[in-house]
């Protein structure tokens, strides 16, 4: 008799841990898709065409660096989770809607990994 009753309890336990787990889960894919949403909007059709929102790039002597939106995003994830912020919204939001930003500039985009370029001279 014991033995069903703890039975009845780890079973219910574990299918509320799924269940919770499934919700979590649901909420972070939602605002990861609407983090691609917005990049896919914001951004530009294809590399090399600028977006709604200009590219960050950097002058760094013979070179350039070009801060793509992925780096960003994966930055403020780092800062999120370093600073504590979720006190102001859940991390799966967080977390979802930053990750569906960072991931639309990989998918996306063919030259996603070039970040360093060199600088063509004036002459």
């Amino acid at each position: 008799m014991r033995h069903n009753i703890l039975e009845m309890i780890k079973n219910t336990f574990a299918t509320t841990l799924f269940l919770s787990g499934l919700i979590v889960s649901w909420i972070t894919v939602v605002f990861g898709i609407c983090g691609f949403l917005i990049a896919k909007y914001s951004g530009g059709d294809q590399e090399g065409i600028q977006g709604r929102v200009r590219s960050i790039i950097l002058p760094l002597g013979k070179f350039k660096l070009h801060l793509h939106h992925w780096i960003i995003f994966i930055l403020a994830m780092f800062a999120g989770l370093a600073k504590s912020i979720f006190i102001y919204i859940p991390p799966e939001m967080f977390y979802g809607l930053l990750g569906g930003l960072a991931w639309q500039g990989v998918y996306s985009y063919g030259d996603w990994h070039k970040v360093i370029y060199r600088r063509h001279s004036d002459l």
